[in-house]
């Protein structure tokens, strides 16, 4: 029994045993499956969590996406609003440039109509003053002949004065005759017996001169303020001098009609018979020591230093007249023949310019222009082809001499008048600087804006050809200004008062 119940107790101990094995793995496995059940209920619980978050996150997407549209929506309506502000900035900003342009063009408008007004009113006052600037010089004209030269000097001053100043045309004959005879520049003295046919000057330019007559004299003088030196270097009523040619090294030739030559070199003077005996017109310079000497019917060259004549040019009819081009010389046939002559003295045919017998003929480089004098008195202006661009009416008889100087054209006649144009004028008018008691045969330019001229009378006259200068004398010789009732009689008592009289300066 002990045995069995030590059997039993050991097989008892051995189920035991066996059962707590069991027990433990049971509880191994209980606790095993607590443990994974306890896991999964934290996945569980951490899946449940993350579906509540996912849906949270799905729940702010979609506020977000729906929060996003909504700013889209305001951010385009953001972006229509900024548009439709720009379109009206830039609308505001178009009608700001419209207007400001607009006002620039009404103040542009303005400042034309106010240039306009301005250039209207100046216009006025110049006419308005040119015009009183005119009358004065006819008022000055009246009293100068009425024997009033105190008030005819203030006039012709004045007149000057208001031309001047306004851009006026101070060459026009009433004001430039007004300041001519008031000025009293007109200076004239007979030094010959004949007729003066040329004066020429010294190419020193030292108000030397030497001028011929026809009835044979030479006289040499100058003019310094005043005529001075006068000396008779030949003197013989058998020869008629035509021309006369002073060079360079002071010795004087001159041209008898009858055909002599004579020769003066200092206190020498010889006679040089030429192949002709009368029809003697011209002679001048031709070349290195040559000289053209030109008759009716012929052409020579001269050489100086041989004393002899080296080449005679026959013409196939008369000589009516010489002039200069361009350092060439141009022969005139009575009959509209024209040529150049060339440097060994050949005759090269031209087209003429006109259909009418020159006397004169002149030629400026600077304008490019020259002038032709014909017998009736009339001057045609032709350029450089040789048309006729503008005719000069005036004169009543034969043209003797044309001289340019500048934009001006000086003209001698045997109406016994020298005249001046202004060629750049639209209106050709003749200014007549001085009417002559004989024919004028010829006019000499010196350099002192004055010309000289010699008449059939004898007369050798100095004519003052500058308004200004001629202005500028009368001021200096006033003597008194205009009284008040002076002023408002002759000038106006609405134009300002001016002084015309120079002021003398006090010396300290």
């Amino acid at each position: 029994m002990s045995v069995f119940l030590l059997v039993v107790v050991v097989i008892l101990g051995y189920f035991n045993i066996g059962l707590s094995r069991r027990v433990d793995a049971l509880r191994a496995q209980l606790d095993e499956y607590k443990e994974k059940e306890g896991k999964s209920y934290v996945v569980e619980r951490i899946s449940k969590q993350m579906e509540d978050i996912a849906y949270q996150q799905k729940d702010i997407s979609e506020k977000q996406r729906e929060e996003a549209v909504f700013q889209m929506g305001v951010a385009e309506q953001m972006r229509i609003r900024a548009e439709e502000e720009q379109k009206k900035a830039e609308a505001f900003s178009r009608n700001a440039v419209e207007a400001r342009n607009m006002a620039e063009n009404q103040r542009e408008l303005a400042v034309q109509q106010q240039l306009r007004a301005e250039y209207a009113r100046n216009v006025a006052d110049t006419l308005s003053n040119v015009a009183l600037g005119r009358a004065l010089a006819l008022l000055s004209n009246v009293q100068y002949r009425a024997g009033n030269k105190d008030v005819a000097a203030l006039l012709a001053y004045a007149s000057w004065k208001y031309t001047s100043e306004y851009k006026g045309n101070v060459y026009q004959p009433v004001i430039f005759n007004a300041l001519g005879q008031t000025s009293e520049s007109f200076v004239s003295r007979n030094l010959h017996k004949g007729g003066v046919t040329k004066i020429v000057q010294s190419s020193d330019g030292k108000n030397s001169y030497v001028s011929v007559s026809n009835y044979g004299e030479v006289n040499r003088w100058r003019y310094d303020e005043g005529f001075a030196g006068n000396e008779v270097l030949f003197s013989n009523p058998e020869y008629s001098f035509r021309d006369v040619y002073w060079d360079e090294n002071n010795v004087v030739y001159a041209l008898s009609y009858d055909g002599r030559m004579l020769v003066i070199n200092g206190k020498s003077a010889e006679t040089f018979l030429l192949p002709e005996d009368n029809g003697w017109m011209r002679i001048v310079p031709f070349g290195n020591g040559q000289l053209l000497l030109a008759s009716a019917m012929h052409l020579y060259i001269y050489d100086k230093k041989e004393d002899r004549i080296k080449k005679t040019i026959s013409l196939s009819e008369p000589l009516a007249a010489l002039g200069c081009k361009e350092n060439q010389w141009l022969a005139f046939g009575k009959e509209n023949g024209l040529w150049r002559i060339g440097r060994e003295g050949e005759l090269v045919p031209q087209e003429h310019f006109i259909k009418e017998q020159v006397t004169a003929f002149s030629w400026s480089s600077d304008l490019k222009m020259g002038a032709v004098g014909v017998e009736n008195g009339n001057i045609y202006l032709i350029d450089e082809t040789g048309n006729v661009v503008k005719s000069l009416v005036g004169h009543r008889s034969r043209i003797t001499q044309l001289e340019f100087k500048g934009q001006y054209l000086f003209s001698s006649s045997y109406d016994c008048t020298v005249s001046l144009w202004d060629i750049s004028a639209s209106k050709q008018e003749a200014v007549s600087l001085k009417i002559l008691s004989g024919w004028v045969h010829c006019i000499c330019m010196a350099e002192d804006n004055t010309i000289w001229t010699g008449d059939e009378s004898g007369a050798v006259s100095r004519i003052m050809i500058s308004p200004d200068e001629m202005a500028a004398l009368i001021q200096s010789k006033l003597k008194r200004d205009f009284t008040d009732d002076e002023w408002s009689y002759y000038v106006g008592r609405n134009v300002p008062r001016i002084r015309l009289k120079l002021v003398n300066k006090i010396k300290d």
